[in-house]
């Protein structure tokens, strides 16, 4: 493929690479009737919108990366696989009721959140936008969607010009109609009664570099060219190493042409011996096989210095990507903090809209009263009741981005806890903030949240530990740990 910001090779930023990039608010396009440059339109909403010409490029250079670049279907493969892979996504709701409600959309044999979350977030990350449009019974409340390709949108407005609420999304038209067909972006409308979220489409576009732009862009566009490169590179390695291969010997015959020519003629050509034979001659012809190097240490080199930018611009772990190197275990794990927080950002995003769409459901069978408005729940830190929105009972998780350590885990909170004691024996600190600390410590190295029943000192360590693991925390082994020491 031709890299996608193709240009010269400058310190700063072309004026072309600004204009197909739009990080210009327009001034570098140049006009449609006269071609002039350095201009921008009148009454222009000063917008660093990307030109729809260079995303559509960039998605369709992204999915055919996907399909044909290792190093990228690597690369999209290991986020997701860290973000929704593992143990899954799941929601995760306080009220059994709620909780009914939100397993029937998520289970639904038409919906099937729980089997789709690999290909959808993939999807994402490959196309930069993700749009819904869910389809709502008017009696029933029950919700399902249909994934349309973000290529159809024609435009996206948003309310009152606000990049952060998107309204409606334009799509070509539809049935006998010459008119755009229009999808209400599923949001809290201020007209609306209740606070339920209303509308039959859900739009996110996350990957966008400021937040004055109304479309998004792939994930991985930045390395895009990078990519290119690096396939470029090996390729031309492997081009090399073929043409090497090929066995040349070159052959000395002492005298003129006419020498060599009868000397030829009683051989029987110019063939290279086959393999395992033997050739026979006197010492006036002299045999010297060429050897030709390939070049593979050089290119080596360039591809570990192409990869490395390719992985710091996905944000993964030079090493992660089929490159070891001499990275050593205490080297990566090092180098796996700044990786988890990246990908963790991935995750977060994700794990967000789920949850938007969840809430969406629960809101709709609200509306359908099939669910009271407000719900009745237990605060999980203090064990104390209070009345909340039923959809914001729902919250959607997923796996630990990277598994703490069960050992260091059991060490810190040893640690922490002897520490605390002592600082609450010489009144350095209060009990109650010692408590607090100690829960906080908690969620930090267990990986799930601090829950009320925990503050019995008859409880198990073993069924703590056990419910650790089930919850998806990973931290049971530091657990048990903790207890023996």
């Amino acid at each position: 493929m031709r890299p996608l910001f193709a240009a010269r090779r400058v310190v700063e930023a072309t004026p072309q690479q600004v204009a197909i990039s739009g990080g210009g608010l327009g001034s570098y396009n140049p006009d449609p009737i006269d071609g002039d440059r350095n201009y921008r339109k009148a009454g222009s909403n000063f917008r660093r919108d990307v030109p729809p010409w260079t995303r559509e490029k960039a998605r369709d250079y992204a999915v055919t990366a996907y399909r044909m670049n290792p190093m990228a279907r690597a690369i999209v493969d290991t986020i997701t696989s860290f973000c929704v892979g593992d143990s899954g996504v799941a929601p995760v709701v306080t009220d059994p009721k709620v909780r009914e409600v939100v397993e029937e959309f998520w289970n639904d044999p038409a919906n099937r959140l729980g089997f789709i979350q690999e290909i959808s977030l993939r999807s994402q990350l490959l196309v930069g936008e993700k749009l819904y449009e869910l389809m709502v019974g008017e009696d029933t409340g029950v919700v399902r969607f249909m994934p349309i390709e973000p290529a159809a949108i024609k435009d996206v407005l948003c309310y009152r010009g606000n990049p952060l609420w998107p309204d409606k999304v334009l799509l070509p038209p539809r049935g006998d109609s010459d008119d755009d067909s229009e999808l209400l972006v599923a949001r809290v409308r201020d007209e609306s009664s209740g606070g339920l979220m209303d509308g039959n489409a859900m739009f996110w576009a996350p990957w966008r570099a400021v937040d004055t732009e109304y479309r998004g862009m792939p994930y991985i566009d930045s390395i895009l060219d990078v990519l290119d490169s690096y396939d470029q590179v090996l390729s031309n390695l492997i081009d090399r190493t073929a043409i090497a291969r090929y066995f040349v010997v070159d052959v000395e015959v002492e005298g003129g042409q006419e020498e060599v020519d009868e000397y030829i003629r009683a051989r029987g050509g110019t063939h290279i011996p086959p393999s395992g034979s033997m050739e026979v001659h006197n010492s006036s012809v002299k045999f010297s096989p060429f050897n030709v190097p390939s070049g593979a240490a050089e290119d080596t080199q360039t591809n570990g210095a192409v990869l490395t930018s390719v992985a710091s611009g996905s944000g993964l772990a030079r090493h992660w990507l089929a490159d070891p190197e001499d990275a050593n275990r205490a080297t990566s794990l090092t180098m796996a903090e700044p990786v988890r927080r990246r990908v963790g950002g991935v995750q977060r995003v994700w794990l967000a809209q789920m949850t938007e769409l969840c809430r969406f459901a629960v809101d709709r069978a609200v509306a359908a009263k099939r669910l009271d408005p407000l719900v009745t729940v237990s605060d999980p830190r203090t064990g104390e009741e209070r009345e909340m929105p039923a959809s914001s009972t729902v919250v959607v998780t997923g796996p630990e981005i990277a598994a703490a350590d069960s050992q260091l885990a059991a060490q810190v909170m040893l640690n922490l806890s002897t520490g605390l004691k002592q600082m609450v024996e010489f009144q350095i600190m209060s009990p109650e903030a010692a408590r607090y600390a100690a829960r906080k410590a908690w969620e930090d190295y267990m990986g799930v949240p601090y829950r009320a029943e925990l503050d019995s000192p008859e409880a198990n360590p073993d069924d703590v530990a056990t419910a650790v693991d089930d919850a998806g925390g990973g931290a049971g082994d530091a657990l048990r740990k903790l207890k023996l020491a």
